[in-house]
């Protein structure tokens, strides 16, 4: 039997909201697709999501500084539909969006979650990082500090948001929050663990060799021309960069 069909892109640096407006519009394409899905790379201006769980004042109690103050130095604050506290996205992070039907996988929802973990995990192991989960907290961990987040929305068993790897982000940024909602805990990143940078082509290609062992699928570059959504793109932005490294 021949594996599913999963196409990938990378879309460079992208605001938030395009990215949101994105995996919208092709959840809903998947429906009437004979693709599994598609898996979106990217990385984001300086921002800031909280949760579905936080909103009103409780999800200003998980801003460190006010809205203003993070406004005035060029981050913005989105909420969003997926699980999980407040985190952070940021330059040096690479942003990997899942669109996957999950009927056609054949997945429950803590299956997936679980999947996407062991992606990041044996991606990291690779690489010579001793990275795992904790029992009590979601995320990918080496020690006691996080470096990969998760969050998702699943919804018609299609999924929406997904996983932050910190490759070499500016960490002070996470002090602006209280990041995942966990006040002990720090994250960490690839650079701050081996001291060298991670080439983001060479991350990608790692990444997607992970996605297709452990979600037993087969992960093809998608067509450019094909990747068309209503917030459009500039000329920074994905359609220079889809389905290429």
């Amino acid at each position: 039997m021949e594996p599913l069909l999963v196409e990938w892109f990378e879309l460079g640096r992208m605001e938030y909201a395009d990215a949101y407006q994105l995996q919208l519009d092709l959840s809903k394409q998947l429906k009437s697709s004979t693709l599994a899905g598609y898996l979106l790379f990217t990385e984001h201006p300086p921002t800031i999501t909280l949760g579905y769980s936080l909103k009103g004042d409780e999800g200003k109690s998980y801003l460190r500084v006010g809205e203003e103050t993070l406004e005035k130095v060029g981050i913005k604050v989105f909420q969003t539909e997926r699980g999980g506290k407040a985190t952070y996205h940021g330059p040096g992070q690479l942003i990997i969006y899942p669109v996957l039907n999950l009927n056609l996988l054949n997945l429950s929802s803590k299956r997936y979650v679980m999947k996407l973990e062991e992606v990041v995990v044996n991606w990291l192991r690779a690489l010579g990082i001793d990275a795992g989960l904790d029992l009590e907290y979601p995320g990918v961990w080496v020690n006691d500090k996080k470096i990969a987040s998760v969050g998702v929305r699943i919804e018609d068993r299609i999924t929406r948001h997904g996983i932050a790897i910190n490759l070499n982000p500016d960490l002070s940024h996470f002090e602006l929050i209280i990041p995942c909602g966990i006040k002990t805990r720090k994250m960490t990143s690839y650079l701050e663990l081996t001291g060298s940078w991670l080439e983001r082509k060479k991350a990608i290609l790692g990444l997607i060799e992970n996605f297709e062992k452990v979600f037993q699928i087969k992960v093809i570059a998608g067509d450019k021309n094909s990747l068309v959504f209503k917030g459009g793109f500039n000329d920074n932005q994905g359609m220079a960069h889809a389905g290429s490294v």
